[in-house]
């Protein structure tokens, strides 16, 4: 029936993947992710459903590894599930091979994973859409920033600059127009944010250091790490100053 998640529609569409491309936006939250010319950046929006709830305790990135980030966009609940599996492969690696992941290795096996939960009755993809970041290693001894994003359905793509979640169209057409590869750590958060900040429209767009997280992973120190509230206000404040 139209339930089934294994059978083709006539339409030729899996309506249960379908449909978990629809919960992504059910948070009201997008996240996007981009590279400058020496570091991975993501810049997320935070909302706290619930005035009770600690504010610390509520967040869309996570640390798979020492240098690989997570953003995650979704359920909640999903979106805990996939960072346990990708904690989990990457410790795997470690454990056959004596050193860590890259991203791309990590993007390609938990894509992998993600697509055979569209296969199978009994199974549902998981509710839940991210953005791996970080600097890599490569074969010419050089690093170089790598943003990989990853859908319900287990599609992995590398981009230079991307966007999930609610509003992901309205961020992916604002950084066409604004988005350039050779920009400095600065230029990258305040290119992300401003992205972000257009395409949320009037209710949303005064951002303030509450609203976002960000967090990065530079050539000089490739460990992912957030950027503090302090440092997030003052890009704010410079790109209003600027417009």
């Amino acid at each position: 029936g139209q339930y089934d998640i294994s059978v083709f529609s006539s339409e030729g569409q899996l309506w249960q993947v379908e449909y978990t491309f629809k919960t992504l936006a059910h948070e009201k939250l997008t996240n996007v992710g981009l590279k400058g010319q020496d570091c991975a950046v993501v810049v997320c929006q935070k909302k706290v459903p619930d005035k009770l709830i600690k504010v610390d305790s509520v967040s869309h990135v996570f640390f798979i590894t020492k240098e690989i980030g997570m953003a995650l966009v979704g359920r909640p609940a999903d979106g805990a599930q996939i960072v346990d599996e990708a904690r989990y492969e990457a410790g795997e690696f470690w454990f056959k091979n004596g050193y860590e992941c890259d991203a791309s290795w990590l993007a390609k096996r938990l894509g992998e994973k993600a697509q055979v939960y569209t296969q199978q009755a009994g199974y549902r993809p998981l509710g839940a859409a991210y953005i791996l970041f970080s600097m890599e290693n490569q074969d010419n001894a050089d690093v170089e920033p790598k943003i990989y994003a990853i859908d319900p359905a287990g599609l992995v793509v590398g981009y230079k600059a991307t966007a999930q979640g609610q509003k992901d169209n309205e961020v992916k057409l604002n950084l066409e127009k604004t988005y350039k590869p050779d920009m400095s750590l600065d230029e990258t958060i305040m290119c992300g944010i401003l992205a972000l900040q257009k395409s949320l429209g009037n209710v949303d767009s005064n951002l303030t250091a509450a609203d976002l997280e960000i967090a990065i992973a530079t050539k000089d120190n490739p460990k992912v790490r957030f950027v503090d509230k302090d440092a997030v206000e003052e890009y704010i404040t410079k790109i209003v100053e600027r417009d």
